[in-house]
């Protein structure tokens, strides 16, 4: 059996991902996005299943050493799939806490679109939300 290759779109999580996975006894996976696949839209490129597949194979070749063509290819275009935050996201859910604040409204932000897009950062975002509508200091 080949390894797995997880090559994300970057940040210290893909590459803990690709360490981790790619140590693992099954055939390999590329998954691209982020940034990565904005640049081709915005460059209008038709992003076709050869043109993804040959950039999975660049990314596995260069990122990780992985030179050797698949044998067979599956590729699934998963648009929107993954949020990405933008230039300024902390700037912003920082202006929006304090304007929260100064304002009194009884409103709690939660979820992935504010502090962390993974299982576990959503659990403790909505773990941290519940912990201030009730007045109490969340447990960590």
């Amino acid at each position: 059996m080949g390894r797995t290759v997880v090559v994300l779109g970057g940040g210290i999580s893909g590459l803990a991902a690709s360490y981790y996975l790619s140590r693992a006894p099954c055939p390999p996976k590329v998954m691209l996005g982020g940034s990565w696949l904005q640049t081709l839209e915005a460059r209008g490129c038709v992003l076709s299943q050869e043109l993804l597949q040959q950039e999975a194979e660049k990314a596995a070749a260069t990122q990780l050493g992985l030179n050797e063509p698949p044998s067979h290819c599956l590729v699934h275009l998963h648009k929107n799939s993954i949020p990405q935050y933008t230039l300024g996201h902390w700037q912003k859910l920082e202006s929006a806490a304090q304007f929260l604040a100064a304002q009194k409204l009884p409103l709690t932000l939660a979820g992935a679109s504010y502090e962390g897009v993974a299982v576990n950062d959503c659990i403790e975002s909505g773990r941290q939300a519940a912990a201030r509508v009730l007045g109490t200091e969340p447990n960590s």
